[in-house]
């Protein structure tokens, strides 16, 4: 189930981007992996979102090797390059974030504040995913899982970072980006960032690759 969120009560939509960027709180396709977001970028284009992601969300100690990540409770990008650029994500643990939860048996809606103590982590992939059937349960943030996805890079938390971030050359095309967190590596279990959903904040920036010149 997809999660509404919010910052100290405006809306999730409301949202930064450029001219040269487009970010939509929606999934790309049916079926397969179940974006929250879709992002497109064309060079020097940026855009940021905002949300609540598990704490454990990229590495749950009690799921067996390799598939740690909770694919549930993480949540997915549908990143799309218009054209080569130099890719920037930051990540960052954020506050005031509120999540709505829908009692799946009732429908009735309610809202709670997501904690704000995120080691954050996120995992890129070449590719989008729309022809999975049933999204599962747990998946590999290291490594391949789906083969409509390739694996490409992780990055997280390494020294108890509260942000972390990723640059680097990039094609034009599709990815898919996984955020979640690592407080397991942090926290003891009777510890509160243990536990539940924790607030984020994902900036993604393009910038022109030198010596090439932009498209129009």
């Amino acid at each position: 189930m997809k999660k509404f969120t919010a910052i100290l009560g405006i809306s999730a939509f409301a949202l930064s981007a450029t001219a040269m960027a487009d970010v939509q709180y929606a999934d790309p396709a049916e079926g397969g992996i179940g974006y929250e977001w879709t992002v497109s970028l064309g060079h020097h284009g940026s855009a940021e979102v905002v949300g609540s992601t598990g704490g454990k969300g990229s590495y749950e100690p009690s799921f067996e090797a390799p598939d740690i990540g909770w694919t549930h409770t993480t949540d997915w990008v549908a990143l799309e390059l218009e054209e080569e650029v130099i890719l920037e994500i930051e990540m960052s643990r954020q506050e005031g974030v509120y999540e709505m939860k829908v009692d799946r048996d009732t429908g009735a809606k309610s809202f709670a504040t997501s904690g704000a103590m995120l080691y954050p982590a996120f995992s890129i992939y070449e590719g989008w995913d729309s022809t999975t059937e049933k999204e599962k349960g747990s998946f590999n943030p290291i490594g391949n899982f789906w083969s409509t996805i390739e694996f490409k890079e992780v990055v997280y938390s390494q020294f108890g970072e509260s942000t972390i971030v990723y640059r680097a050359k990039l094609p034009a095309g599709k990815y898919s980006v996984n955020m979640g967190g690592v407080n397991a590596l942090y926290c003891a279990e009777t510890d509160d960032c243990y536990k539940g959903v924790h607030g984020y904040r994902t900036k993604f920036t393009a910038s022109h690759v030198p010596g090439m010149m932009p498209m129009m």
